[in-house]
């Protein structure tokens, strides 16, 4: 009973040992941080020029083309606004003082969300392949959704491998770093109980 009552009062002077944070672990969320940037450079590229053919070709073609150009255009005005919003939580982001958990907590992220957008991609190429079909069955509507199922077919099959490559990148490179800190890192928690 008085180790009991002894130990309850000594925790309030135990100190927390501070753990000073590894350089591994900043060169780490830094490569994380410029690959997003990459990330919603190479997108919002991809994006511009998309729309800006997308947009003259429209005005000069007929047909099935014509709407395939259409919906290049819309589909790359969104694509545009991910790769915005991407960048802008990149800037926002500061390698300097991100501590071990959230480090390998946003990595796992990014690589979640890069599988997941796979197979998003996946049934986006399945839903333009659906509109190309539905063509036959529609010959009122028949450029249209043959333009419109071609423009989703490409735009989901370069998303496709745009995710796919960016997150065997993440996975080859950051999951060796990750498992080197975690490797480096103290495991498990406690306190120091200072004796005089």
């Amino acid at each position: 009973m008085l180790l009991a009552i002894g130990s309850i009062s000594v925790v309030p002077m135990a100190n927390a040992q501070r753990v000073e944070p590894v350089p591994e672990l900043r060169v780490f969320s830094e490569q994380r941080i410029q690959h997003q940037k990459i990330l919603g450079l190479a997108l919002g590229g991809y994006a511009l020029a998309n729309i800006a053919v997308g947009s003259i070709a429209a005005g000069q073609t007929t047909g099935e083309t014509r709407y395939m150009h259409r919906m290049n255009v819309y589909w790359n005005l969104v694509n545009l606004g991910i790769a915005g919003a991407g960048l802008l939580g990149a800037r926002k982001a500061n390698a300097a003082n991100e501590p071990l958990p959230q480090a390998v907590r946003r990595h796992e992220t990014m690589k979640q969300v890069l599988l997941f957008n796979a197979g998003l991609d996946v049934a986006y190429i399945a839903g333009g392949a659906y509109l190309s079909e539905r063509a036959m069955s529609h010959p009122n509507k028949q450029d249209q959704l043959r333009g419109y199922g071609k423009s989703i077919m490409m735009q989901g099959g370069f998303l496709l491998a745009f995710d796919l490559v960016n997150y065997a990148i993440f996975k080859r490179r950051g999951d060796r770093q990750e498992m080197k800190l975690l490797s480096a890192s103290p495991m498990g928690a406690g306190f120091v109980v200072p004796i005089k």
